[in-house]
């Protein structure tokens, strides 16, 4: 059988038991390295990771139509309502809107879409070619925006940007741009909201449940089964819960109230830290 050889940059970060040297070291927070089946996804895919679960928002992939192969279908967040999120859309980029420009196909698309489904918001999702063309998609998000009367929210996602890693912060970026544009009513002082969950299978309403039978009100969760009102009013909550820390972290220490949870979603009440979190969330409250 043919030897499968290691990519020359890859070699420092390929382990084999009984056969690696001691002074073997895993090296993290570092760019990948472009090859075959090496490449770890893109700020792209990072940045769909942390938005798609947003059920009643439209999720728009500006650029060719291989991108948006990555949709709901590739990890999958259930929605107790809506599931607007489980349509794939893009604007289908062509030669000739390379060549172009392809800023009015995607004003074009949104209108179309936001009028056909009428949803709460629209994330549009950059991908690399648009980075290197160089269309202004916050231009044409605001003009939307304002002939929709919807928060129309540009992702500054540009696949080359860097990592996974990189594209929870785009997209956090963007998130952001809807916390604080709802209105606080009904919220109380025991109040939370559960960042870095995305109820892959429904984790997040068992999460939800526990939170609530403590006396605790969960005004939002970010972004599983989430909903694009209950994040516009979501700074109105008194704390921050982060699950994910990765996808998260710097978006639940905007206001200097972050707790966090490092806990396994599914199993709250088997694990320890589920009890050092619960008691975390109460000594915050005091």
């Amino acid at each position: 059988m043919e030897k499968i050889t290691i990519l020359e940059g890859r070699q420092s970060q390929v382990y084999e038991k009984n056969n690696t040297p001691a002074e073997f070291d895993i090296t993290c927070e570092t760019t990948s390295l472009s090859g075959s089946v090496s490449q770890r996804a893109c700020v792209f895919c990072g940045s769909r990771v942390v938005l798609y679960p947003v059920a009643d928002a439209l999720h728009i992939v500006h650029g060719p139509i291989g991108c948006a192969a990555y949709t709901w279908d590739i990890r999958g967040a259930v929605s107790s309502g809506p599931e607007l999120h489980r349509l794939s859309f893009s604007t289908d980029l062509k030669e000739m809107d390379v060549i172009y420009g392809g800023e009015k196909k995607l004003h074009k698309s949104l209108t179309e879409l936001i009028e056909q489904y009428q949803p709460k918001a629209a994330f549009i999702y950059s991908t690399c070619i648009i980075g290197i063309i160089g269309d202004d998609i916050d231009a044409v998000c605001k003009k939307v925006s304002q002939e929709q009367g919807i928060p129309v929210l540009p992702v500054h996602s540009e696949g080359f940007k860097g990592t996974k890693k990189d594209g929870y912060k785009a997209a956090c970026d963007a998130l952001m741009k809807l916390v604080g544009t709802g209105p606080t009513e009904g919220i109380g002082k025991y109040s939370i909201n559960i960042l870095g969950e995305f109820n892959l299978a429904g984790e997040a309403w068992i999460i939800k449940s526990y939170y609530e039978q403590m006396g605790i009100q969960v005004v939002s969760t970010m972004t599983g089964d989430g909903r694009v009102d209950d994040i516009r009013r979501s700074h109105g909550a008194s704390l921050n819960i982060v699950q994910c820390s990765g996808s998260h972290g710097q978006a639940g220490k905007n206001d200097g109230r972050e707790v966090r949870h490092p806990v396994s979603a599914g199993v709250l009440l088997r694990h320890r830290r589920h009890e050092q979190g619960a008691l975390r969330c109460r000594t915050a409250f005091q």
